[in-house]
């Protein structure tokens, strides 16, 4: 299980979310949600130094977008969480 923050992790306006990393492409990773709808999301880290393989580490910025149309939805930051 992965944790996929929508916004800064701590703040306010900060929203959880569970998700799966399910292939890898263009530099960043295909997420499958599980919100009330489930969905896949793009998800390409921000920072360099700071990408996929700092997951074991902290959060990451990632870039988040609609995987089928490509509409970019935000920074999100992602960690790993635990598993179940």
């Amino acid at each position: 299980m992965r944790v996929w923050v929508r916004g800064m992790p701590g703040a306010d306006e900060a929203e959880v979310v569970t998700g799966t990393i399910t292939e890898l492409r263009d530099g960043g990773a295909v997420v499958y949600l599980r919100e009330p709808t489930p969905r896949r999301i793009l998800a390409i880290p921000r920072d360099a130094g700071w990408g996929l393989d700092a997951l074991w580490f902290s959060f990451i910025a990632v870039d988040a977008f609609q995987l089928e149309n490509g509409e970019r939805l935000g920074e999100w930051h992602i960690r790993l969480g635990p598993r179940r």
